[in-house]
């Protein structure tokens, strides 16, 4: 049967970021005082400062550290395993082979684990969907009987608990991982043979390899301000206890460390790749311009879209889309702002001796309806300049009508009005214009764009060196003719200082 300890011991659940192979656990063990201890006379001798007097009190501690999954067998295990008749299952038959091949010691404190079925799993975490986050797992552990110790008299066998916790129960549970420190508290005669069996877990571990985190029972604490205790019964006092999780950072940070800077390089090596810098053909100049339309303001009717279209000069030649329309926006909070955001990029080439000559942008507002017509908001027109820089520019919106303002609106209400501007030109030659209509002035569309340019000089001449001639020649020449120069500077220096030399 299992017995509790009265201490009040809460598991701790740990997400882990690297494997659980690199976890160690430290058990330290020290004897229950109620009061300080004084040192022996002996010891008493050699001590000079605070620091030895705590040395003395931390070397009567019993430390142990336990690796994931390392088995660490007792001194009934031993004298058990030895004999193989005693062995059942395949994992102690495992053991006994282990034992039989290697000399291991008897430990006090040791372990049982996964492949020991010792206790059963948490099984009840999947059934009923627990929530880790919330921490309450103090009925969850009870349940499992965790913190308890087993108990039996005269070497009492365990096949019961050994069917009981079958290997063939376990396979079905194969998302959970676990592993107990076990504290052997046996009473033995001298020849190490088994008077009464007594064992007091220490500390509990499940590893959930489906969401990668370990519940450990209980938590890491701190051994001089929350002690766990080990009340004995066969010994002559009791025991208290600390738990500390060891995991090797440095090693598990290097190979991140490793891994980043791997994946650094793949990367720089695949945007060499993927991105060269191209210089124009000599003699002639790039341009790359980004048009944003922004926004449109103060137009009559709502849900509008801007249509666009550009005209390039015969001499330019230019890649990108030269007209189409923005998406349909509607006012937002009755402000008469309508937002858009619609980019447009155009790269432009060019002779660098031709004379640049401005980009037509011609701009339309339209509105639409409910009954699917379309009205036209206003006309404005932008001549962009290839002047390299970043600019924001507010254009105004005019609308052609005629003269009749009564024929005017009625057309305008019923069809959407008519498009009397048949060629768009008109904007930009105000000459054109048909003098039977009149232009009103309506919204605003706001603009934002942004020039680039770039150019190949290699066909500049340099001072002194003909065009055509490569750099590397100009160089070549400056430097000889620097030669030149020192040469004649040293012999107009020895000239002078001749006469000197001979007066000594």
């Amino acid at each position: 049967m299992y017995d509790f300890n009265s201490n009040n011991k809460v598991p701790g659940i740990y997400w882990l970021k690297q494997p659980i192979d690199d976890l160690q656990i430290k058990i330290t063990i020290k004897p229950q005082t109620c009061a300080i201890n004084l040192p022996k006379y002996e010891e008493f001798l050699n001590i000079s400062t605070t620091a030895d007097l705590e040395k003395i009190e931390h070397d009567k501690n019993d430390e142990h550290i336990f690796k994931w999954q390392e088995k660490v067998f007792s001194t009934w295990e031993i004298n058990n395993y030895t004999e193989i008749h005693n062995c059942v299952t395949e994992t102690q038959l495992d053991h006994s082979n282990t034992l039989n091949s290697i000399e291991h010691k008897p430990q006090k404190v040791f372990t049982y684990i996964h492949k020991d079925c010792y206790l059963p799993l948490p099984l009840d975490f999947n059934k009923t969907k627990y929530q880790v986050d919330n921490f309450n797992l103090l009925s969850c552990f009870k349940n499992l009987n965790l913190g308890g110790k087993f108990s039996g008299s005269f070497g009492g066998s365990s096949s019961t608990r050994q069917l009981f916790h079958s290997e063939d129960s376990v396979l079905e549970k194969s998302n959970w991982i676990a592993m107990y420190v076990v504290y052997d508290d046996s009473s033995y005669t001298d020849d190490s043979q088994l008077i009464i069996k007594q064992e007091y877990i220490l500390l509990s571990l499940y590893y959930n390899t489906i969401d990668n985190y370990l519940i450990i029972s209980p938590d890491a604490n701190d051994l001089m301000q929350n002690p766990y205790k080990i009340p004995t019964e066969t010994c002559s006092g009791n025991f208290e206890y600390g738990v500390e999780t060891i995991f090797d950072d440095l090693k598990s940070d290097q190979e991140l460390i490793n891994l980043l800077n791997k994946l650094y390089t793949k990367w720089q090596k695949k945007h060499a790749q993927l991105i060269q810098f191209i210089q124009p053909s000599p003699g002639r100049e790039k341009f790359y311009v980004n048009i944003e339309i922004l926004s449109g303001t103060n137009f009559d009717m709502d849900n509008i879209y801007i249509d666009y279209e550009i005209k390039i000069p015969e001499d330019m030649k230019c890649e990108g889309i030269l007209n189409g329309r923005t998406h349909v926006s509607k006012a937002t909070n009755n402000d008469m702002l309508w937002t858009y955001g619609h980019m447009i990029e155009l790269d432009i080439e060019i002779h660098e001796k031709i004379e640049i000559s401005p980009v037509q942008i011609y701009l339309e507002a339209i509105s639409t309806d409910w009954w699917g017509r379309h009205r036209t908001e206003g006309y404005c027109y932008l001549p962009l300049t290839l002047i390299p820089g970043y600019y924001k520019e507010v254009l105004t919106c005019s609308r052609p009508e005629e003269m009749n303002k009564v024929e005017a609106n009625t057309r305008r209400f019923f069809v959407g009005g008519c498009h009397l501007i048949k060629d768009l030109e008109v904007l930009s030659k105000p000459q054109l214009q048909n003098a039977n209509f009149t232009y009103t002035v309506t919204g605003n569309i706001h603009l934002r764009y942004s020039i680039i340019k770039q150019a190949n000089r290699q066909s500049t001449q340099v001072s002194g060196v003909p065009a055509g001639v490569p750099t590397s020649c100009a160089l070549l020449q400056g430097a000889e003719a620097v030669l030149r120069q020192y040469s004649h500077a040293t012999a107009r220096l020895a000239a002078a200082t001749k006469h000197i030399d001979s007066a000594h």
